[in-house]
């Protein structure tokens, strides 16, 4: 499109929005402050309209380019885009389990923390591995290093680590245990761009990462994920995998060799799915790295002064956070202190009541969901860190386009919940988070 016929394209896209699409009028919102709003608006759109317009809607040439952008963000070697940080995570499980260069082998054991999504679980055991369930320090929301220490068995071949909505596990603590035990080190990183431990990026510490661009997080591609690896030949096969098994997607020279006699552009080498993303997906994530490091630092702002309030509040606490981590939180978690006059419940239900989207941390104890009861050896023993998390866990939504007038209000809001129930009750607040 030539440069006049997108200005002006702009100015309608601009009007829509400012109009109708930002004010959402036939569709009334029931918060004043939700989980997370739009963060993408005409730049996004416009690239959504050229890759339509030019008839490029799959994995084309924005995906190579998006690729290779994020890689340098993230300070690694390759980055391989998928259709949701879920199938990130289905890739990094098959990966592990590579007919054609396992890592793992099939019934070998593989710790997750019990405060996680879902699918990184069900990921692990669609590849053929069992997964144990480690407990997490409510403190800091993440796997405990010295539960992680006594849950490695004789079958335990690797970790799979996930930075619970923002905050660094302690790596300093992990990886010498890994190393110790000869593990594998994987991570999911969906909750967590943009964080790191000691000045590295988290995504840094295994042999690969997975990264989730989902509406609510750090950035958006709508649906869509990344997986990173160092690895030449692990990024050969991730995009295998991605893709039928097929080659078609690799670079000339890592095509090459593989059948003689088959035409190259329908050669299938391993197995795989079709978890590949749109160029529309690409486009947007083009447009959102733009605009990353002022989400980033309007995210630190934000999130540093809603936790200096909730520091004042009784009975309420924000997680720990090492002085090794920088978090670039995805929301905002709330620990209700042991002992409190209230409970997760009473919280929610009053936050929901006066406009205030609530959300569980995460699933909670992923064991004590109804799922967990078809794999009993998931957790075989208590987890009660975890507990704590599921039944005083709470979190709030944060989102880079957020006004600083809105938080006002919500630290209103949760200081006078706080205090009122406080006056009802005699003994006083912990000092401790939990």
């Amino acid at each position: 499109m030539t440069n006049k016929l997108v200005q002006s394209i702009a100015g309608v896209i601009d009007l829509v929005l400012e109009s109708s699409s930002r004010a959402n009028e036939m569709k009334p919102t029931k918060y004043w402050w939700p989980l997370s709003v739009a963060t993408y608006g005409t730049a996004e759109i416009l690239e959504a309209l050229d890759s339509l317009c030019s008839f490029r809607t799959t994995m084309w040439e924005k995906t190579v380019e998006f690729e290779r952008r994020f890689a340098l963000v993230q300070q690694r070697r390759h980055a391989a885009m998928v259709n949701s940080g879920s199938s990130a995570d289905l890739l990094l499980a098959l990966l592990m389990a590579n007919p054609a260069r396992p890592l793992l082998e099939p019934g070998d054991e593989v710790l997750v923390s019990a405060v996680t999504w879902p699918t990184q679980v069900w990921s692990l055991q669609m590849a053929g591995f069992q997964v144990r369930l480690v407990d997490v320090d409510p403190a800091t929301l993440n796997i405990c290093p010295e539960a992680l220490r006594q849950s490695i068995g004789p079958r335990t071949r690797a970790v799979f680590l996930v930075h619970v909505l923002g905050n660094p596990c302690m790596m300093d603590a992990i990886m010498p245990i890994c190393q110790e035990h000869g593990l594998t080190v994987v991570e999911d990183c969906c909750e967590a761009l943009g964080s790191t431990w000691d000045g590295v990026p988290v995504g840094n510490f295994g042999i690969g990462a997975a990264f989730s661009f989902f509406f609510s997080h750090h950035m958006t591609t709508m649906e869509g994920g990344m997986v990173v690896t160092d690895d030449d030949e692990h990024a050969d096969h991730l995009r295998i995998l991605r893709a039928h098994g097929w080659t078609r997607n690799l670079p000339a020279a890592a095509q090459a060799g593989f059948a003689p006699g088959i035409d190259p552009r329908y050669t299938f080498v391993n197995w795989g799915l079709n978890v590949r993303p749109t160029e529309i997906q690409a486009g947007f994530g083009l447009r959102q790295l733009d605009r990353l490091p002022g989400f980033a630092a309007r995210r630190t702002a934000l999130a540093a002064r809603f936790y200096e309030a909730v520091s004042q509040m009784p009975w309420l606490s924000g997680p720990i956070v090492d002085d090794r981590a920088t978090v670039q939180w995805m929301a905002l978690p709330i620990i209700i202190q042991a002992g409190a006059p209230f409970t997760q419940a009473d919280l929610a239900a009053h936050l929901e009541s006066v406009g205030v989207e609530t959300r569980p941390i995460i699933a909670g104890n992923l064991a004590r969901q109804p799922a967990a009861r078809l794999f009993p050896d998931l957790a075989p023993s208590p987890l009660p860190g975890a507990d704590v998390v599921h039944d005083r866990g709470i979190y709030v939504g944060l989102s880079p386009m957020f006004h600083d007038s809105g938080l006002d209000r919500l630290i209103s809001v949760l200081a006078g919940f706080a205090e009122r129930d406080s006056r009802c009750e005699s003994s006083t607040p912990s000092t401790n988070a939990v």
